[in-house]
């Protein structure tokens, strides 16, 4: 009987601070409304300008290479050493590759696929979630290296260190025992265009919840900043770029080049930022975060450490001044942009009524 109260007052208590939670949030969108909203479109922006560009495309085609199988081939030049080198399957070391290499969301789309079709437990994901995680060289060198370094040899050293701390983690969550992989159902090759469909429609669902999470998390952070909370958290970095950074990856891009910068850029894409985390947690479908969250501090540190000896040579002193220029407006001078969130959306509201039409 007491465990039961107890289990009734917990949960009575968490419907009062959720309560709390939606009433202090529709004070701060009435309160603050223009300075929400204005997070809200340079988020649009941003999933517009940098995430969209850099993630559908190469989302949609590794979900095609593995939906089809093609990747069993197409990647075994990379994969065979990698399953020599780390002691795993093959394919394992194919979704490695393509989570590395395609950006944050796709390392826990293409596992949460594998587990959806019963080929790995839900713990075993977990376990690869750890070093299937990375940040994609489309945004790495050209974002990153080119905007804050104005240097794409940077950048390709930051993809470098974010790659070999994603290959240290994976070294050890193999030396923590070996993954079970399942075999296929069907050892041959799925070319069809349903395949190609399903790949496509998963992207744009990928996109969706990402870009979702990102104007989400804007609105939430503009709030707390028109209270003083950032501010007040920013007192504990020696830059509040960092902090800013460390809640919203693509934030990175206004970090000041310093002595420090490339080490610090460095261990902040390994950490991926707490936005990205929130979308990993949408996207997981039940797969535990709890060992992924406890891996980005040993692989933070082994990114720092490989670019720490290149610091120098990208400081301040060593990179020219570019003038800033004024960001674009989403809807106007990016309109192919904005076809693409259409195009997008459309596919997602096709592929509900074609379910719905199963059913």
């Amino acid at each position: 009987m007491k465990s039961e109260k107890n289990k009734s007052g917990s949960r009575s208590v968490s419907v009062y601070l959720a309560a709390a939670a939606a009433f202090a949030a529709g004070a701060g969108l009435l309160a603050f409304p223009k300075v929400v909203s204005g997070a809200v479109k340079g988020a649009i922006t941003d999933c517009l300008e940098v995430v969209i560009p850099s993630l559908f495309a190469f989302t949609a085609l590794a979900l095609w290479l593995q939906k089809s199988g093609v990747y069993r081939v197409a990647l075994r030049f990379l994969t065979f050493p990698l399953s020599k080198l780390l002691r795993m399957d093959e394919e394992l070391c194919a979704v490695f590759v393509l989570a590395n290499i395609g950006g944050f969301p796709t390392g826990i789309k293409l596992l949460s696929e594998l587990v959806e079709s019963g080929r790995i437990s839900r713990d075993d994901a977990g376990r690869m979630l750890c070093c299937c995680f990375g940040s994609g060289p489309s945004f790495i060198i050209g974002i990153v290296g080119v905007r804050v370094f104005n240097s794409a040899a940077a950048g390709g050293i930051l993809f470098a260190a974010c790659f070999v701390s994603s290959l240290l983690m994976a070294a050890i969550v193999r030396a923590k025992g070996e993954i079970l992989l399942k075999s296929a159902d069907s050892g041959g090759f799925n070319l069809g265009s349903e395949c190609f469909i399903s790949s496509v429609v998963g992207s744009a669902r990928v996109m969706f919840t990402v870009c979702a999470m990102i104007v989400g998390f804007a609105a939430i952070t503009a709030f707390f900043r028109s209270i003083g909370a950032i501010d007040l958290l920013a007192r504990l970095f020696s830059d509040s770029d960092i902090l800013e950074a460390a809640l919203e990856i693509t934030r990175i891009k206004e970090i000041a080049p310093s002595n420090a910068a490339l080490p610090i850029c460095a261990a902040l894409l390994s950490f991926g930022g707490v936005c990205v985390h929130l979308q990993i947690s949408a996207l997981g479908k039940g797969i535990p975060l709890s060992g992924f969250l406890l891996s980005r501090v040993p692989a933070m540190g082994a990114a720092a450490l490989f670019v720490l000896p290149f610091s120098r040579k990208f400081a301040a002193a060593d990179i020219p001044v570019i003038a800033p220029q004024e960001s674009a407006e989403a809807f106007t001078e990016n309109g192919i942009l904005s076809l693409c969130v259409l195009f997008m959306g459309i596919i997602l509201l096709c592929s509900e009524a074609a379910a719905r039409k199963k059913q």
